[in-house]
This record gives structure tokens, sequence and C-alpha cells, in this order.
């Protein structure tokens, strides 16, 4: 960080001989006011404009949404800014799909912003869950949603839920707060968030999730998913192409490294990337993930494209949905129809599954303390008995023949190992270094498990 030190005046120094006329002291300026990134340091400057709110408190009775309705939460003249956009409903267990955001800028045909409510504030299909972002924070157990994106536009602005689902809201609130200005910034930009879906996904292609012509930048990605085959859904990549060339963006990055996880997520909360839902890699489990490009946007001049594997060759056929976030230099329609209502709706695990696989988590966590240990005997025990009770499990097959290995049963290692790439496990280049798995290395049947030798 910069520091403004004290100004120290140095004698001027006349050599023998020199005229004795007297030299100006330069003027001391006083240190400017500098911000440095920081929204507190912001604040020591006046916001441009005049404060403006639109608010469900404005509205006479008692305002809700039903089937098929559609409430305007403001219409807001320009030239101003969106500062906060506060969002809190409660309603049947399908609302997070079914109320779909949309925001409209300077009067145009179709929205540049047009989302399910979940997916639009990162918590994807709902599940009750919190989030802490800095650009999105959702509260209350997944029913009040707050979206600091600053939303700049010039002429109007038409926010708006539509109800696509079969039950009303049974509450409804929300507050727009916004700032009038003289003219919208001439490099301004307007804001834009998009949601795209596979049920499943085309075999063999990734799914493409932004298309955009035109200049700005791409700022973030929400993603959901629901297996619908045991293993890792995040094996893929994640792909950007910025004015037709691959080598203007991200390029392309494994999946879940995009969003900063390695060997599966985890629900965590961070300022610009975590994980609001983790319900492991069984059928039927939920992930919700988000990344935010707040301090390094991905600028583009022309166009972008963005698109998702669904594991490594495109071939899982997992539920996938995600919102892109981007700002461009004029409002843009969305590049392809939203999937309707019915299509959106996930059916999420029974609770006597949720109660399974939280047993199933215990299990797991004692056999790895079990492990760190060096207890191989009691982790073996826990393991079978997690195998037993979720036959499926992808990283309890594996973790089985690592145990194996390390107790010098071969035949038993590779079977566990041969059992858990069968069932979706796809880390080979990690299994071909692991120390645990030390003893079948020269073995001919782990070679080519493992991809060191073509199988035949």
């Amino acid at each position: 960080m910069k520091r403004f030190g004290l100004v120290l005046c140095l004698a001027l120094l006349v050599p023998a001989g020199a005229s004795a006329k007297k030299k100006k002291a330069p003027e001391v300026q006083p240190p400017t006011v500098t911000t440095y990134g920081s929204s507190l340091d912001s604040l020591v400057r006046r916001a441009p404009g005049s404060y403006g709110r639109a608010a469900s408190s404005d509205v006479d009775g008692d305002p809700n949404v039903g089937p098929g309705e559609t409430v305007v939460l403001a219409n807001i003249a320009g030239p101003a800014v969106i500062d906060r956009l506060w969002i809190a409903v409660e309603g049947g267990e399908t609302w997070w799909r079914d109320l779909v955001l949309t925001i409209t800028w300077d009067g145009a045909a179709s929205p540049s912003v047009s989302a399910p409510l979940g997916d639009f504030f990162g918590i994807g299909p709902g599940a009750r869950q919190n989030l802490q972002s800095m650009p999105i924070a959702v509260q209350s157990q997944g029913r009040s949603m707050t979206s600091f994106w600053k939303m700049a536009f010039a002429q109007s602005a038409r926010i708006a839920i539509v109800n696509e689902g079969a039950s009303a809201t049974r509450q409804l609130r929300w507050e727009v707060q916004y700032r009038t200005l003289d003219a919208m910034p001439p490099d301004g930009l307007y804001f834009h968030a998009q949601y795209t879906q596979a049920n499943p996904p085309e075999e063999g292609k990734p799914l493409t999730v932004l298309r955009a012509s035109g200049k700005g930048q791409f700022v973030g990605m929400t993603m959901s998913s629901q297996n619908e085959e045991p293993g890792a859904w995040g094996t893929g990549s994640v792909h950007f192409e910025v004015d037709g060339a691959t080598d203007r963006g991200p390029g392309a990055s494994t999946l879940l490294n995009y969003f900063g996880n390695i060997f599966g997520v985890n629900k965590t909360h961070g300022p610009y990337q975590g994980c609001t839902l983790d319900e492991g890699d069984r059928v039927k489990a939920r992930s919700s993930v988000y990344r935010f490009h707040v301090e390094d946007p991905v600028p583009f001049d022309s166009s972008i494209e963005v698109k998702v594997d669904h594991g490594v060759d495109n071939m899982r056929k997992d539920r996938l949905a995600a919102v892109t976030y981007w700002y461009q230099d004029a409002p843009q329609v969305p590049f392809e129809k939203m999937a309707a209502a019915r299509e959106r709706r996930w059916t999420p695990p029974t609770d006597e599954e949720l109660a399974l696989w939280a047993r199933a988590d215990e299990l797991n966590d004692s056999v790895l303390d079990a492990y760190r240990c060096d207890d191989y005997d009691t982790a073996l025990t826990l393991l079978e008995e997690l195998i037993e009770l979720e036959p499926d499990s992808v990283y309890a097959s594996y973790n089985l023949a690592c145990l194996y290995a390390l107790k010098g049963e071969q035949d038993k290692a590779l079977h566990m190992l041969e059992t858990a790439i069968e069932l979706g496990f796809e880390e080979l280049a990690f299994a071909r270094h692991d120390p645990d798995l030390t003893s079948l290395r020269e073995h001919e049947r782990f070679r080519k498990l493992v991809g060191l030798t073509e199988s035949k």
C-alpha cells in the first residue's frame, strides 16, 4: 500500500563563486486522496447521483405472485445504477426454480437477465442453503437473497419476477436501491445473467453456457449438478473462447479446479468462490458451486463463448445447470430459450437417503481418522461396513483398494480398484502415483487399469 510520507526540504548548496540569488522553493502540494480498490476506501469520495428506492413496502396490500403471474418489482427511469437488489420469498419446495428473475434494460425486446431465483443467487435448486460472497449473499436458509452486482443503464430498467410454477408464494418482499445519474458513464457496460441447463447433456459434446457478441467482460458463473450415475460430476473442463481464439482468455481448465476444488467439492463460502451444497458422488446427489471474477474479469472485444464438459469425454449423463454473469456495451437478448419449469425441477433425495448418506459420511470420517493413525485394521473394518452400506461409492471403493494394497492383499486391491473405475473413478494419474498402491505398481493388471499399458 502506498504511504504518504513527510516531504523533506533539502538546503540548496551553492558552489563558491556562484550567484547567491535565492531560488524559490518548490510549492508543497497536499497529498491527494486516492483509492486502492477497497469498497471502504471508496467511501471517502462522494458517490455520484441521487439515492432512489423501490420496495414492496410501497405497494398496497400483501404482495405475492400466483401461478402464471408476473410481479414488477421496479420500473426505474435512467440514467441510473442499481447498487443493491434484495428479494425475500417463502413458498413451496420448488420455488427456487419456479420463480424467474428478469431484468430488461432500455426497453429492449427481451430481458438481459433471465434466471430462476435460486440459480441467479448461487444456490441452485435450493435445498435451503445460504451463501456469503462479495457480489451475492443468501441468508435465512435460502429465503433472503441479496445482489450487490452494479447495474448501470441509460434509459430504463424493468425488474420483474415471473411465477412459472403451480403454487403461489406465501410471502414476497423486495427492495431495489439505486442512484440516478446525469448520464451513464461513456464506457459503461450493461449487466447480463443467463441460465442454461441440460437434462442430460448431449453425448460427446460439451454444454455451451454462454455465447455473447459485443464488447465487455465475463465476471463469473454459478453451477449446479445432480448425479445420474455414481462418481464425480466435475471431472471434465471449462473452455473459454474469447474473440474467436482460445488463447485470449483462461483457455481450458479442469472444472473442479476452476471452482477452486480438487478431489471433489466441499461445502465452503468464500468472497469469490465456494460451494453451497455438497451431497457427495451418489446417484441423485446434488452440488452447487460458484466462481466470481471480481478481481480477474475476462475482457472480450467482439465475442465470448464458454463451454462446460460433463465428464472427461463428455459421456456423463448428470443434470447440469449454470448461470453466467457478464457485462457488455449494449443489452443482448438470451442466446437460447430457457427450459420449462417442469424440466428445471430436480427431484431431491428422500429423507431416508439423506440419513443413509449422513451415516456413510460419518463412517468415512472415521475411516480417515484411523488411516491417519496407521490403524489399517480398524480402517479396513469400517470401510467394509461402508461398502455394504453404499456399494456404489466410488471413493470408498478406491480407498478400500488402497487399504488392501497396504495389507498386501493384491487380488482384493485390484478388484476394488477395478470396481472404483467402473463406478466412475477417473483420477488415473493420481492412482498411478499413489504411494498406497505401491505394492501393485509392477502388476500387469494394475498397469492396464491405470493406463500405463494398453488393454487388449
